[in-house]
């Protein structure tokens, strides 16, 4: 079904219009008051990625697990410490979401058949802002201290059917299993069995995908029939079910939490990242079955210092790493990441198979992270610096930090195809020197270009650089660093030329973001939710505008962009446009797939 507004159309053309757009599978396109537009109404289609549902039918996995209980008949109640669309209480039963509901789930106590009562002692990471990481200290019975043999990192408690404890080791732990305690005689549990693989993750073909590999396990049960249940949160939502043989049943889904998707360059867009996710993707396929969750590329064993798997770096205050982007320097692959309001840092990562190593930081700042006491990275000196994996572990060094620019200023950026790194804020280029030994991108302070304006341009707030056409796409800031004006497009750049075509981005006051591809600019806007107005590099004619459809729920279930670099844009071989959109309030990111 297409709704269609047809305010100012005489109604047979009107109904031409509906079959045209029935028929092509577009949508009309609508000015920014909610008005018909008159321009030609674009044809595309909406999907999204990152989530089991797409948000319509007040259906989507909410972001964290903290807490979970599982009930007799299969239900299964979680609870959030945060969830952007205020699903704080879930409920899910046989692979569906089925409501919202507190029934106070808590995954760090359980009381054994003889009534005794074993809780999971922690410390919380950052206590002062509440953000439920923590620390495990150890697990009690009936308050006294007990040792489990085998136990690295316990995180979650629950008990089984036939009276055994279940204890989730997992964490930074090597084992990330489901463990079965006898614990008949409290003070010395004996391991009796383990369910899952040794190392979770990290574990043989590390980071490709199984249904018996965990990582981040934060709630256990198992149901009246014996059917286990294991939730997943590491800066994301994953819950499996399997039979009591332990052959999955069924698994639900939502690992973003304030990212935007990314197409890999490499392959046409067979494949999509996100911050610490890698999806496989089968275009011929309608909306929403596109993508199949491939690989996780974040191992907590191994790199325990990892931004991505720490809540106060990735969650806290400013979101700081939320906008991935895939490059390859010398056929190698490389994640660079920025954060939701700005790259105080620039986090890099190097692959080793689908893991993601930390390989280079950019330090913006020399402040210490927003909004939490915590500090990150280990061994950080004062001011700004840039980091470089030298000796290779993966880890943060005192010795691996040298001094930054003093030109540096915090700001989005744009990684082109030779690895260089141009800034918004300051317009400069950090030029890529090269690989080191160890695989790790070279950055200096001393090796940067300060980059000459286009004609007219102020402020720069926001960079695009397209290789293949020499294109230079800025924008201007507007009232504050979260929002632009006016959109300045300069052709031949790097050849020379300093003449420029511009345009003003459709969401007028509340633009955030532009991305480019191709022939096509696209820009977005906080309260605009997720509208993606479509402008002509070549002369900044607006084509049109994107909105969620009916696929995801309409507009009414689509929230703000709240990422300065909140989209991401490009072509693929055949034509087809694939613009991403950070979509956090029904935790995913939008796909509008489009063919000019």
């Amino acid at each position: 079904m297409v709704d269609v507004q047809t305010a100012g159309v005489s109604r047979p053309w009107a109904c031409l219009l509906v079959m045209s757009i029935i028929a092509y599978g577009g949508r009309l396109g609508f000015a920014g008051d909610g008005t018909l537009s008159t321009k030609r109404p674009l044809q595309y289609a909406v999907s999204w990625v990152g989530n089991s549902f797409s948000g319509a039918d007040d259906k989507w996995v909410q972001n964290f697990f903290i807490h979970t209980r599982v009930q007799p008949d299969g239900t299964v109640n979680t609870w959030s410490h945060w969830d952007e669309g205020g699903r704080r209480y879930g409920v899910y039963k046989d692979g569906d979401v089925i409501g919202n509901k507190d029934v106070q789930p808590n995954s760090l106590e359980v009381r054994d058949r003889s009534g005794r009562l074993w809780k999971l002692e922690v410390r919380y990471v950052d206590p002062n802002h509440q953000e439920w990481e923590f620390v495990p200290k150890g697990i009690a019975c009936d308050g006294t201290a007990v040792t489990f043999p085998g136990l690295y990192q316990p995180t979650a408690l629950a008990l089984a059917n036939d009276g055994l404890l279940m204890v989730a080791d997992s964490l930074t732990g090597p084992r990330q299993q489901v463990l079965f305690y006898d614990v008949s005689e409290p003070q010395k549990p004996r391991l009796v069995r383990a369910f899952g693989e040794y190392g979770g993750i990290g574990a043989a073909a590390p980071g490709v995908i199984t249904p018996t590999k965990f990582w981040g396990i934060r709630g256990l049960g198992m149901d009246a029939a014996g059917n286990l249940y294991v939730a997943m949160s590491e800066m994301g939502s994953v819950l499996r079910s399997f039979t009591p043989e332990g052959r999955l049943r069924w698994e639900l889904q939502g690992p973003f939490f304030c990212d935007v998707a990314v197409a890999d360059p490499s392959n046409d867009a067979r494949d999509v990242w996100g911050i610490q996710e890698r999806f496989a993707m089968d275009w011929s396929q309608p909306p929403g079955r596109e993508a199949t969750w491939a690989a996780y590329s974040l191992d907590r064993t191994r790199y325990p210092n990892d931004p991505r798997g720490l809540m106060h770096v990735k969650q806290q205050g400013e979101h700081g790493l939320t906008s991935p982007q895939i490059v390859y320097l010398e056929g190698r692959r490389f994640l660079y990441v920025g954060g939701m309001f700005a790259s105080n840092f620039i986090n890099i990562f190097r692959f080793e198979g689908e893991i993601a190593v930390p390989s280079g930081l950019i330090l913006q700042w020399g402040n210490n992270l927003y909004r939490t006491d915590l500090r990150w990275p280990p061994h950080k000196p004062v001011g700004v610096s840039i980091w470089r994996d030298r000796n290779g572990d993966g880890d943060y060094q005192a010795d691996e930090f040298l001094p930054n620019a003093d030109r540096v200023k915090p700001g989005p950026f744009w990684v082109d195809k030779k690895g260089n790194i141009w800034m918004a804020y300051g317009f400069f280029r950090y030029d890529f020197q090269g690989l080191d030994d160890r695989g790790n991108p070279i950055y200096r302070a001393d090796k940067i270009t300060v980059l000459d304006p286009p004609e007219g341009v102020n402020k720069i707030a926001r960079v695009v650089y397209l290789d293949d056409s020499d294109t230079l796409i800025v924008a201007e800031e507007g009232k504050d660093m979260r929002h632009i004006s006016r959109v300045v497009v300069c052709k031949d750049y790097l050849a020379g030329n300093r003449r420029t075509v511009s345009f003003a981005p459709g969401a007028g006051p509340e633009a955030a973001c532009v991305a480019a591809a191709g022939d096509y600019a696209f820009t977005g806007g906080w309260k605009e939710r997720g509208r993606v107005w479509v402008n002509r590099l070549s002369d900044g004619v607006e084509m049109g505008v994107f909105e969620p459809g009916p696929t995801v729920g309409g507009v009414e279930n689509t929230g703000w962009i709240d990422l300065l670099t909140g989209i991401t844009a490009f072509r693929r071989s055949d034509g087809e446009y694939l613009v991403f959109v950070e979509e956090n309030y029904k935790a995913k990111s939008l796909i509008y797939r489009w063919r000019p």
